[in-house]
């Protein structure tokens, strides 16, 4: 059957019948061929990278759930993690939350903190890109829940990644910088910015902020389960501290200057973050420039079989 332009109908163009194809159809089709398209304009280096992903993922860790009705759920990973709230199975274009318990409410949520996210009227650079998209949730055969995001698959958890190289650490903290700001914008605080909630595409130097959004929640306000006030700082605080774990230290408290980092750049993760993300960011981009000077470019060589391999 062939697709008419406006991809909503499918025609035989032997026997003359046509299928209307519904939303999941149409969403599958646009998939695929965005896909396709990505695939064939990248770099014959990127092919082959996504070649070699390919035949790993063909040798993927297998969990099987069953929801209440029946239905099996079948998820290939190459990563888990457990918290103190759900096990975390990352697989190629998913992760997955199987909430240890009160999976009903976490999941509501979730979708609840999200949805309170704001972006402003010139987002040029389509934010809304590096936080969650629900692909849904379920309640399984034991009455747990899982929740489903979607990610690209060239997005990792920044733990996988080990300890960094200082230029690449600053791109990371540029990043995150970026998203603090549109968490400031919608006063959502994240009490949880880390080395696991963070997923980063190295080959596009892109992070995405995809973890525990269940205990999220608007400044002055308290987070999920716990008597603690939410202050917008604590996501400036949670970036410096993410930025010193993949720089190899404790925390932001335990940097030190190094060949790896420069002074201006330890100066800025022991400084107290800025009244607001929109200083902060602006605060960063000073000391970023005292460290490396001009931006440039620095790509990160690796693949899936690489990361991967570091999970232990």
């Amino acid at each position: 059957m062939v697709l008419k332009a406006s991809g909503m109908e499918a025609i035989c163009h032997y026997c003359g019948n046509k299928y209307l194809l519904n939303h999941e159809d149409t969403d599958y089709y646009r998939n695929f061929y965005a896909r396709m398209n990505e695939f064939f304009a990248s770099s014959k280096s990127d092919r082959e990278r996504k070649e070699k992903a390919e035949k790993l993922w063909e040798t993927a860790l297998t969990q099987n759930f069953t929801c209440a009705d029946g239905t099996p759920i079948n998820i290939k990973y190459m990563y888990r993690y457990s918290d103190k709230d759900a096990e975390v199975f990352v697989a190629r274009r998913n992760i997955v939350f199987h909430f240890k318990k009160s999976g009903a409410e976490k999941t509501e949520l979730l979708r609840k903190n999200v949805s309170l996210l704001d972006y402003p009227s010139a987002d040029t650079r389509n934010l809304q890109e590096f936080f969650p998209k629900i692909s849904g949730g379920f309640q399984l055969d034991d009455g747990t829940y899982i929740c489903v995001i979607a990610k690209n698959e060239d997005e990792y958890p920044l733990r996988l990644f080990g300890v960094l190289h200082g230029r690449h650490a600053a791109w990371i903290v540029s990043r995150l910088e970026n998203l603090c700001c549109v968490l400031q914008y919608s006063s959502i605080v994240h009490p949880e910015i880390n080395a696991d909630t963070i997923y980063i595409n190295p080959y596009t130097h892109q992070a995405s902020l995809y973890g525990n959004w269940w205990r999220c929640g608007k400044h002055n306000t308290y987070s999920y389960g716990e008597l603690k006030i939410l202050d917008l700082r604590q996501n400036l605080l949670g970036l410096r501290n993410t930025a010193a774990t993949v720089l190899g230290c404790v925390d932001a408290d335990h940097i030190h200057d190094s060949v790896n980092i420069p002074k201006p750049f330890a100066d800025f993760l022991r400084s107290t973050p800025r009244v607001t993300a929109y200083d902060d960011f602006a605060y960063w981009d000073e000391k970023m420039i005292e460290a490396y000077g001009e931006r440039r470019f620095v790509t990160m060589d690796t693949d899936d079989e690489n990361i991967y391999g570091k999970k232990d």
